[in-house]
């Protein structure tokens, strides 16, 4: 599999999980888990981007700084303050990760909702940019 095949692969696994697990959640009331999804998303987004894009990332959560560091080298049209944004979400939902994971606080649902709506956006924004590759819609 190439970078871009495996790339595309997971950017279309962070819309599944959005479609699937965070809209579900959200509907459930189960906002520790918007939150954890919604940071898994925002992680396989990320990740497919910079795979498809050749980058190495390590094996953390938060990879939104790279993502930021990369995005305008490569030549992508992502704007400076779309790609701080991208950055700011990334390193919340990162580290909210761990507090909604071990139940360390209880998440309610403006951070549900706050979280789906940042996931979302990152997701659009991804696909806006990628949108010459096989990637799912309806995000």
């Amino acid at each position: 599999m190439t970078n871009k095949e495996e790339g595309v692969e997971l950017i279309n696994q962070a819309t599944r999980i959005f479609k699937r697990d965070v809209t579900s959640a959200l509907r459930d009331a189960d906002y520790n888990l918007v939150v954890r999804r919604s940071q898994e998303v925002v992680e396989l987004a990320l990740k497919g981007a910079l795979k498809i894009l050749g980058i190495d990332y390590p094996k953390v959560h938060h990879v939104g700084d790279i993502f930021r560091k990369t995005i305008s080298r490569k030549g992508v049209k992502i704007t400076d303050e779309v790609c701080q944004k991208i950055e700011r979400i990334s390193l919340w939902l990162s580290e909210t990760r761990e507090p909604s994971f071990y139940f360390e606080r209880r998440f309610r649902k403006e951070d549900g909702l706050k979280a789906r709506k940042d996931a979302g956006f990152v997701m659009r924004e991804i696909k806006k940019d990628f949108r010459n590759l096989s990637i799912e819609k309806n995000t």
